[in-house]
């Protein structure tokens, strides 16, 4: 984007994990778990998905596969599309 009013514009929007293209990053506002609340939760924060830390996608598989994704600096995991259009994050 050659305008810099859009690239503001798009900062700071509130998106689904599973939105990100690789390369962009996000902070991650809220995981809405649904009826997998407990287990999926606790599964994903202990993974680095949880409130305030910052998130990475890295690559998206092929024909509907996996997304891996950055948690923080170091961790890199692979998580289903259907799992990441819970997680909520801010584009940054």
């Amino acid at each position: 984007m050659d305008d810099p009013t859009m690239e503001t514009a798009l900062e700071g929007r509130i998106v689904s994990l599973e939105s990100l293209q690789p390369g962009e990053s996000g902070i991650v506002e809220i995981v809405e778990a649904g009826s997998f609340e407990n287990g999926l939760s606790v599964r994903l924060r202990a993974l680095g998905l949880s409130s305030s830390h910052q998130v990475s996608m890295v690559r998206r598989g092929w024909f509907g596969g996996p997304l891996v994704v950055r948690a923080g600096k170091a961790t890199e995991i692979a998580i289903r599309r259907s799992e990441a259009e819970l997680v909520k994050v801010r584009k940054i």
